[in-house]
């Protein structure tokens, strides 16, 4: 059972907070964001004790959502627990951000007092919470959303926020459109080593959905018929592990790999997987990195990047960092003047190299010249480990890929949904030694 609940800004800002048993002193939102900006190095573990207090975190789209507790509860249970309330958030204001939060807090106090009662769970499903809450949710609009489209009877691509709506704004209009947004997201962890070999290359991806659909009719997914589930091996793509939503009829996918689903209202993960092993061949990026002794102060990094997605491709929001050395006294660099930038952050001691986009086949480089007031034995070997961020639309490494989504009719009713299917791949570590 929990204690009480809070919602904080990256600044620190408390934008919700509910105490539920009144057993925990009092300023504990202060103490919590003391431990954090007081941790070093990177974030604290999503747990840890303060004077007797459990404090239990995850982080999304910048905003923290703690727990505490004075119970010895399950730590998978209170994350879990979190995890949802931050997908009621997202499903109930369309788009989770502190915008968002502080325009709907109304309706986000009703949903805490529906989910937790006296600190114990009650329900976290957007369904059933759907004739529990009454407040109608305050939609955030963006510039980009405001701009006025050109017309067009068959658009074939949407913004980024198109899926960003409500799913409690009242009843469905009869001239409302029947939407279907299908996700398929890969993360990526890679170690490659100084060497050049790959030390590490593990894939986890997930297919996410979210229907505006009406009546909950059957949606029927396919998914590439070359899938092979752990050690069977063969050709095509190897999964090592994978599981599927509660919704989900696995009856066809032994078959043709098709799955067979009643979507719950709100957004909801359809099917995780992971891939372990070697993607020397399907890595997106091969990072080279050369250090050149110019002086007896000067060191100097030149940074090449190629990206070996199909020319057809492009990478977006690109940033490549670079540790420097502690005693490094100032920096200098050349980048490309198209949509590049280069940054040196003395309190990290971090250079950053930012790149707008990236097509698949182009190789760009970076020259770093980094001035230390001594040069030691260790000097270099402060230089590193590289890390690289960043996002590939339409594109995933691992070869996995949607076939077909229907929406099957039943009842009598006919459907004529809009199906958006998007690809993105994101870096989660994309590490390279020196």
């Amino acid at each position: 059972m929990l204690s009480q609940f809070f919602i904080l800004t990256s600044r620190g800002d408390t934008i919700a907070f509910r105490d539920y048993r009144g057993d925990v002193v009092k300023g504990t939102a202060e103490i919590f964001f003391r431990k954090i900006k007081s941790w070093r190095g990177s974030l604290p573990p999503p747990i840890f004790n303060v004077e007797g207090i459990h404090f239990i975190y995850i982080r999304r789209s910048n905003l923290y959502f703690v727990c505490t507790t004075k119970f010895n509860i399950s730590p998978t249970f209170a994350i879990e627990l979190l995890n949802r309330i931050a997908g009621l958030c997202k499903d109930y204001c369309g788009v989770l951000n502190e915008e968002a939060i502080r325009l709907n807090f109304v309706l986000i106090y009703e949903l805490l007092d529906e989910v937790l009662d006296f600190g114990y769970p009650q329900m976290t499903s957007t369904e059933s919470l759907k004739s529990c809450v009454q407040n109608e949710p305050v939609v955030v609009t963006s510039d980009t959303q405001q701009r006025v489209a050109l017309p067009s009877q068959h658009p074939k691509t949407l913004p980024s926020t198109a899926a960003n709506k409500s799913v409690a704004v009242g009843q469905a209009k009869a001239g409302d459109k029947k939407e279907l947004f299908v996700d398929l997201l890969e993360r990526m962890t890679v170690l490659i080593g100084a060497n050049g070999s790959v030390l590490r290359a593990d894939i986890d991806g997930s297919v996410q959905m979210k229907s505006f659909l009406t009546g909950n009719p059957e949606i029927r997914l396919g998914l590439n018929e070359d899938i092979n589930l752990g050690s069977a091996g063969g050709v095509g793509v190897s999964l090592d592990d994978c599981n599927f939503h509660e919704g989900v009829r696995m009856d066809e996918f032994e078959k043709d790999r098709t799955l067979a689903i009643v979507p719950p209202d709100g957004e909801f993960t359809v099917m995780r997987y992971r891939l372990a092993g070697d993607f020397r061949h399907k890595l997106p990026f091969q990072l080279l990195v050369f250090i050149e002794d110019t002086d007896s102060r000067i060191l100097e990094v030149i940074l090449k990047l190629r990206c070996e997605i199909p020319v057809d491709q492009h990478s977006t929001n690109i940033v490549v960092r670079l540790p420097v050395p502690k005693l490094t006294a100032s920096v200098s660099h050349e980048v490309g003047s198209s949509g590049q930038s280069a940054e040196y952050k003395a309190a990290e001691k971090m250079v950053y190299w930012r790149l707008k986009r990236c097509t698949g086949g182009s190789e760009q480089s970076a020259r770093i010249r980094i001035t230390v007031p001594d040069k030691g034995k260790s000097t270099r070997k402060e230089i590193g480990p590289v890390s690289l961020d960043f996002e590939i639309p339409m594109f995933l490494c691992s070869g996995m890929s949607i076939r077909y989504l229907r929406v099957v009719e039943h009842g009598g009713r006919t459907y004529s949904p809009f199906r958006w299917v998007r690809y993105i791949t994101h870096s989660d570590s994309y590490v390279v030694r020196i």
